[in-house]
């Protein structure tokens, strides 16, 4: 599942850079000035989802699911869009009815 299919960030995950430094300075220049918000806040919130999964694993012993994980990062965006986050309000799918 690619977290960045569903928006309209035209980037791709990591894939051959050395750093995800490297990887962060190409996507951030490849992307539109009025994507970048979005872009940062997907950049956070992505991690987050990640550590959060991976807490309830070791502590509450969930089972790691993808589809779940992907499943809650797109509830996650929806809702920081609606609490007022305009970056990610440009780059969600019009279809999610955060605008």
């Amino acid at each position: 599942h690619d977290v960045l299919a569903w928006a309209r960030i035209p980037s791709q995950p990591p894939s051959n850079e050395p750093t995800l430094t490297d990887w962060w300075q190409r996507t951030k220049g490849q992307t539109p000035h009025a994507l970048r918000k979005g872009l940062q806040s997907i950049a956070m919130l992505v991690p987050w989802m990640i550590w959060k999964q991976r807490n309830e694993c070791v502590f509450e012993n969930a089972r790691p699911s993808v589809t779940t994980l992907v499943d809650r990062i797109k509830a996650e965006a929806k809702c920081w869009a609606q609490a007022g986050s305009l970056g990610l309000r440009v780059v969600l799918p019009t279809n999610w009815d955060v605008h």
